[in-house]
């Protein structure tokens, strides 16, 4: 009997520490950041936090529907980079898309439908070969993502092209609100609808917990295994030249360690590595925020370039361990 007390009494702990846990560090840091420097809490850098968050919350959204299946896509970051070069590279060097195109809405909506064209290739590509050919997705998204970049920086040939042209949509603002936060908003609704609501959601919740009942239930578990990660390409290349448009280039470093980030976003939110249990709101927006929040709060307060690496890779593992504790019920 006492060991069944104490048992359960670690597993509240447990429990409490993986669904409050995070809203608590949340307000702690904020408290920390504030009291440090009284510019934290402005309207102005608040905003700047949910626009540095937008484009990579948006790319963490796909990702949480990959992860709902048991999947998982490391070449997230790689897409960004890929897709916003070939962009740039049609753009400026290629001369496909001339720059009298951004005096009208046309050429934005030319912009995102190649991005978004180019996410869902790379993502259908990703899903083949981790459903039909049963190839760890790790090893898949990995293989994917080092082409991807060496493509990428073949079209720049190593330069910084620019994403300038793309600023006004990146950087432009709708009654004071920045356009990539208005985005950022109508993507968590609509996925979130998707992932709730949806036939489609349930399927890829039914595969994430047990895919050999959801196949035997009739659920087509290659085709809704592509189609996920069609979706995390096309949100991936959408947030990466959101993300490019604000910095207005790519840098040869654009998009590393993004994949990571989206991941520990999705995870923080509740999304299980697992597979099987996901939420986008309040999720993954707490997630990817609280992530932004805490390297804003960083620069705020001045702290070592070499600070920012370590924070990212504690944040990784604390992610991961309490995901593990969770889906394991820390019985050890």
């Amino acid at each position: 009997m006492e060991l069944t007390k104490k048992i359960n009494y670690r597993d509240n702990i447990v429990s409490l520490v993986s669904k409050a846990g995070v809203y608590i560090v949340f307000a702690v840091l904020i408290i920390w950041f504030s009291s440090a420097n009284k510019r934290f809490l402005t309207i102005d850098n608040l905003l700047l936090i949910l626009r540095q968050a937008a484009p990579i919350g948006i790319a963490a959204i796909g990702m949480t529907f990959v992860m709902v299946t048991g999947g998982i896509d490391i070449s997230l970051g790689r897409n960004m980079f890929f897709v916003s070069a070939i962009v740039s590279y049609m753009v400026g060097r290629g001369g496909m898309l001339p720059l009298s195109l951004f005096d009208t809405p046309v050429g934005y909506l030319l912009v995102i439908l190649i991005s978004v064209v180019l996410g869902c290739l790379i993502g259908w590509i990703n899903g083949e070969l981790t459903a039909r050919f049963h190839i760890l997705p790790f090893i898949v998204t990995l293989s994917v993502g080092c082409i991807l970049r060496g493509i990428g920086l073949w079209f720049t040939a190593s330069a910084t092209p620019s994403m300038v042209f793309f600023s006004p949509i990146a950087n432009g603002r709708v009654f004071g609100i920045p356009v990539v936060i208005i985005l950022f908003a109508v993507a968590l609704i609509i996925f979130d609808i998707v992932l709730k609501k949806t036939v489609f959601g349930r399927q890829i919740m039914a595969i994430g917990n047990a895919p050999n009942a959801a196949l035997k239930a009739g659920i087509n578990v290659r085709r809704t295994v592509v189609l996920t990660y069609m979706l995390c390409g096309a949100l991936a290349a959408f947030g990466g030249i959101l993300s490019a448009g604000q910095i207005g280039g790519v840098a040869l470093s654009f998009g590393e360690g993004n994949e990571f980030t989206a991941i520990s976003a999705a995870v923080i939110g509740g999304t299980s590595l697992f597979g099987g249990k996901a939420r986008i709101i309040p999720g993954t927006i707490v997630g990817i925020v609280l992530i932004t929040t805490i390297m804003n709060g960083l620069a705020m307060i001045n702290a070592s370039p070499y600070v920012y690496t370590i924070v990212r890779g504690l944040i990784i593992f604390a992610a991961v361990m309490l995901d593990s504790m969770h889906f394991k019920g820390y019985t050890k």
